[in-house]
């Protein structure tokens, strides 16, 4: 018992510690990203990939009532495990259907039912695998409980990486297949099992079902393999590698051919737009500093940590360099760990947005690229008393720096503000509800959560004020909603909207509730 104690506390320490910290935060997830949101009805939803779809296609002059806004989100009787529906949506959509499965499933088991917890408890799940991946990974590579454990709190508490499970989205499931054929490489390099291969190509097709991204993780790092095995002179493996990876990216092909449409059409999230972001040289440096910034905040605590490792490097070289000629360096590590660093500025270049989530499935390699650096000086370093109690030490000061930098730089996608709109919004709810767009899904699908206090809407565009009186009554005041993005939706000036109805109808005063990035909400009366 003692000796089991001592080799699995650290990382039991670990995991619990994330776990809790990630509770914490779950907790306190107050609202939901759009793309979040999608994530439920595009899993969810019968046959009806968007809001609009509901009402067959087009919302304008139409009353979407609060059960067609539940349908849209949460399984209903008889709507359970429709993977045929989900599968539907995902046409419509520009992602492949795997987490959208994944998600149906467990909505399933939980019908009638519309909660944060559905995705979070998912996510978590995925994401403690993910964790664990990341520790067998390390410990392959490393054979160090202490790095391996270090990965895992650097890892877990880092801002980017609690925001990946924060995000009801497939990213997480992304990472955790990233990492997993990052392992399934590093089983290979250590000794060849053609049994491997055939999990290679399923992790691979598994991929680029989650998230067409996928693929550039795993060309470099397939790429880095054929490289090492060709030093090696490992021919064999070659021969059963290659066909095999090929095999489960063409797999793709059979299981989802509307991935020729969607990678290939002229969309905001397709390939047609990463090209046109990849010939726009003069976006290249806003869009690196971007990246950069962003990251910087999140691996701050593994930046530290770097720091450190290198100037003990410096003033360690000389048994840094009989570690060298000893062959105790783990270069197979770079396999892994080098494809994540080529992959960052191809991301940042064509992402189809500038958002982080794009390079949250390489995050655990920067992380393992600290560790390769931990390893380093742990066979630089000379022999010292007690090594147990430093090594421990050690860990000890690493998890204090993950646990500060949680604190000091939260994750995304917790939107506390949210909670101020839902206040809002219920002291207005036995009020009719008026939203204003030109038949756009986008902004209707950010204000749901907002939108399911009100018993049922009525949705026109800036030419329907007169329309709409006959859905208000006798009403003396009531809530509109007015679709201000131009880059996403219809781009209305509020002053303009309320203008016009005081021009055409009684209503000529307007109150501002609040507004966010899609939509501005007042209440408006007589």
């Amino acid at each position: 018992m003692r000796e089991f104690l001592k080799k699995y506390s650290a990382p039991a320490l670990m995991f619990l510690i994330v776990a809790a910290v990630c509770l914490m935060f779950s907790c306190r997830k107050s609202g939901m990203f759009i793309d979040e949101i999608y994530t439920y009805g595009l899993s969810n939803s019968s046959y009806a990939a968007y809001i609009t779809d509901v009402k067959g296609g087009s919302a304008l002059g139409q009353i979407i009532t609060r059960e067609e806004l539940f349908d849209y989100v949460a399984v209903t009787d008889g709507e359970g495990f429709d993977f045929g529906s989900v599968y539907y949506n995902q046409t419509q959509d520009v992602h492949p259907p795997l987490y959208y499965w994944l998600f149906n499933m467990v909505s399933s088991l939980f019908p009638n039912t519309f909660s944060k917890w559905t995705g979070l408890g998912l996510d978590f799940v995925i994401y403690m695998l993910t964790l664990l991946c990341l520790y067998k990974l390390l410990m392959r590579l490393f054979s160090s409980r202490d790095i391996a454990s270090a990965g895992v709190i650097l890892y877990g508490l880092c801002l980017l990486g609690m925001s990946t499970m924060l995000m009801i989205r497939m990213y997480v499931l992304l990472t955790l297949l990233s990492v997993l054929l990052a392992y399934l490489v590093v089983r290979l390099m250590e000794r060849f099992n053609p049994r491997l291969c055939p999990l290679i190509a399923l992790c691979i097709l598994a991929g680029l079902m989650t998230q067409y991204y996928f693929v550039f993780y795993a060309f470099f790092l397939c790429a880095a393999y054929v490289l090492y095995a060709l030093i090696k002179k490992q021919y064999k493996a070659l021969l059963w590698f290659i066909p095999w990876a090929l095999a489960g990216a063409l797999c793709l092909l059979l299981v989802f051919p509307q991935c020729i449409d969607q990678l290939f059409a002229d969309k905001l999230v397709s390939g047609g737009n990463a090209m046109e972001n990849l010939g726009d040289v003069s976006q290249y440096p806003q869009r690196l500093m971007y990246y950069f910034a962003e990251t910087r905040h999140g691996l701050k605590a593994a930046i530290y940590v770097t720091i450190i490792v290198l100037i003990a490097l410096a003033l360690l070289f000389k048994n840094f360099r009989s570690g060298a000629k000893e062959g105790k360096l783990c270069f197979e590590a770079l396999v892994v760990v080098l494809p994540a660093f080529v992959v960052f500025p191809v991301v940042a270049i064509i992402s189809p947005v500038m958002d982080q989530r794009y390079i949250y499935n390489i995050v655990p390699f920067f992380v393992a690229a600290v560790c390769l650096l931990l390893h380093w000086v742990e066979i630089s370093l000379p022999s010292l008393k007690r090594p147990f109690v430093w090594k421990k030490a050690a860990l000890l000061l690493i998890c204090t720096l993950a646990l500060w930098e949680a604190r000091c730089a939260p994750p995304q996608y917790l939107y506390p503000e949210y909670a101020g709109y839902d206040a809002l919004v219920e002291q207005h709810a036995q009020e009719p509800c008026v939203y204003f767009t030109d038949d756009y899904f986008a902004p209707i699908t950010q204000d749901l959560l907002q939108l399911m206090h009100f018993e049922d809407f009525y949705v026109t565009n800036d030419q329907g004020y007169e329309h709409m009186l006959d859905y208000l009554g006798d009403s003396g005041s009531f809530v509109a909603y007015i679709d201000i993005s131009e880059y996403w939706s219809s781009g209305y000036k509020p002053e303009e909207i309320l203008s016009g109805i005081a021009a055409l109808t009684d209503y000529d005063s307007a109150e501002l509730l609040y507004q966010n990035g899609l939509s501005a909400t007042y209440v408006i009366s007589k």
